[in-house]
């Protein structure tokens, strides 16, 4: 099922059981600004709000996926005072990115991304909190900040090195380069390059096979992935050992156990 799109800044897609949101603001490279956080934040409550919507997905119209933050609008930013004690505009809009992306970080459905162009600076720092991402073979990407003389104010710093090692996050960040998205193929960041032409199907396809497995099952797992890396393994180990448990509690537990006994594909109910 295909919904038609609703939404300006940040467009929503209903197809199957996945919720597409598009960035649309092809004209500045899809720069960031107010109205697309507001866009995203609307359009994953709507996502979290609706249990037929099992996965996002994030996506770009035009030839980029996100150029990071619209410059124009950041330095529209430095004209506006502050008044005594409180932070910059400038700086509390960097406290709505980096919000925006902890939201996307812990949402608790898997969210996949759909990369057609350039991922740069704060599109970048996009991709790092998606579980997934799925890249055209046009798609460069890379960090972009040191070329300006700008620094990093989403997390790039902190999940470039989680991602990709410290080395690699370096390199990245200290020469601002981009790089073809077949370069992350088989890191910690891209998961599949496909033609242009085979972005959407691929990811479609993608969405449906997650979509297909347990809303519940998906959440837990994706809520121990991602606090493992700061957790001592043994107590990592004995907290998804403890979320086995109050799992079987649940439906779709026991829909996945009927469904293999029966020999049939499993129908989870989401609770």
């Amino acid at each position: 099922m295909t919904s038609t799109l609703t939404g300006t800044t940040v467009l929503r897609e209903r197809r199957g059981a996945a919720l597409w949101l598009r960035l649309n603001r092809p004209d500045v490279l899809n720069g960031i600004d107010q109205d697309v956080l507001d866009g995203l934040t609307a359009g994953l409550d709507a996502a979290a709000a609706d249990p037929d919507v099992r996965v996002v997905v994030l996506a770009a119209a035009g030839p980029a996926f996100c150029a990071g933050a619209d410059l124009r609008y950041a330095r529209s930013l430095a004209d506006v005072p502050a008044p005594p004690g409180s932070a910059s505009a400038g700086n509390a809009f960097l406290h709505r990115v980096r919000a925006v992306l902890d939201v996307v970080e812990s949402f608790p459905k898997p969210v996949i991304a759909a990369v057609n162009g350039i991922a740069v600076g704060g599109g970048l720092e996009l991709l790092l909190v998606c579980d997934l991402v799925v890249a055209s073979r046009t798609a460069r990407i890379g960090d972009g900040h040191a070329v300006y003389g700008q620094i990093p104010g989403g997390g790039a710093s902190v999940r470039l090195v989680r991602r990709l090692g410290l080395s690699t996050a370096k390199h990245l960040l200290f020469t601002g380069e981009l790089h073809p998205a077949e370069r992350y193929l088989g890191t910690d960041l891209v998961v599949d390059v496909v033609d242009p032409d085979e972005l959407v199907p691929a990811v479609d396809r993608l969405a449906a096979t997650v979509a297909g497995r347990s809303p519940v099952g998906l959440a837990t797992m994706k809520r121990l992935a991602n606090d493992a890396h700061d957790t001592p393994l043994p107590v990592a180990v004995l907290r998804e050992l403890e979320a086995s448990a109050l799992h079987e509690r649940s439906a779709d537990w026991r829909e996945g156990i009927t469904a293999f006994a029966e020999k049939r594909t499993p129908d989870f109910p989401g609770h």
